[in-house]
């Protein structure tokens, strides 16, 4: 559940809009009264993020009035029950702010769309006027444009399902680290490689191919890297295949290779490929300056 604190700052800085809904008062004796309250739930849910109802502040406003009606988080999940397809629960807790006490009704929408799943329609007179009446029907997916919860365009759904069928992947890529030393006229070059994933998704059964272009020969190779030049005619080549999979936002060692260049030689490019199972291929021009700070490619 969100805190008093986060509560305070929405109350202050934000105005109602797709994931947040202001009530003066939840009233909930009628049908027609939980019928609403399923549209709203449904509309919110459908932004696919988490999001809340805060009730007891003026719309507009966002002048603090405090609850009028208590709830409990059982009442409204009771209320959800057999009416939201897929289902939908939410928590529900009261805050006191300023000598206001507030509610806050807190819920996921991580699968949408939500459609109405009534056996046919339901629903009835408000509580706040008996004249006028509101009904759910079967199917019907309700949305929330800005501040109004209004049944789904297909815009919208199309919005949504491509929200919740983007595949997330991974996006690798290669960094090093390196030591010089000199070596009959030519440079050693001691390199450590790693992989880091700006991805949302782990990468797996990695593979890093590369082609050095102006680079000696190949002295030797550590950990999972591996020498495969006598398989691309003699060009000095590394492979790399990390034994685990590279998880976003985690810096995974590849250990590395040594190498050696002529000793006039001011940068070492190499044609590089990274692939993943999971992940499309990507290549291009990999630079490592020898005399300046290492930098990523």
């Amino acid at each position: 559940m969100i805190s008093l604190t986060k509560i305070r700052q929405i109350i202050e800085k934000e105005d109602e809009g797709p994931t947040l809904d202001y009530k003066e008062d939840l009233v909930l004796e009628t049908d027609g009264d939980k019928a609403q309250f399923v549209k709203d739930v449904i509309s919110l849910a459908n932004s696919g993020q988490t999001a809340h109802i805060i009730i007891g502040v003026e719309d507009g406003t966002r002048k603090l009035k405090g609850i009028k009606t208590t709830h409990k988080a059982e009442q409204l999940n009771d209320i959800l029950k057999g009416k939201c397809d897929p289902p939908l629960t939410v928590e529900y807790a009261e805050k006191t702010i300023l000598g206001h006490k507030v509610g806050v009704v807190e819920f996921s929408g991580e699968n949408p769309p939500y459609i109405v799943a009534v056996l046919n329609r339901f629903g009835g007179p408000l509580s706040s006027d008996s004249r006028k009446s509101f009904y759910i029907e079967r199917g019907t997916v309700f949305v929330r444009n800005y501040n109004m919860n209004e049944g789904a365009s297909r815009a919208s759904l199309d919005k949504m399902y491509k929200v919740k069928y983007v595949v997330l992947q991974p996006d690798l890529q290669l960094g090093h680290e390196i030591s010089l030393k000199p070596s009959e006229g030519q440079i050693e070059a001691d390199i450590e490689f790693f992989l880091t994933n700006q991805g949302e998704a782990v990468g797996t059964h990695t593979i890093v191919w590369i082609q050095f272009q102006n680079v000696k020969k190949i002295v030797r190779c550590r950990d999972v890297c591996q020498d495969i030049s006598k398989l691309n005619n003699d060009i000095p080549t590394v492979q790399i295949t990390p034994l685990a999979p590279v998880v976003p936002r985690v810096r995974t060692v590849c250990e590395g290779v040594t190498v050696k260049v002529d000793s006039d030689v001011g940068q070492i490019v190499a044609k590089v490929i990274i692939g993943a199972a999971n992940m499309r291929t990507k290549e291009g021009t990999y630079v490592i300056p020898l005399k300046e700070k290492i930098k990523n490619v």
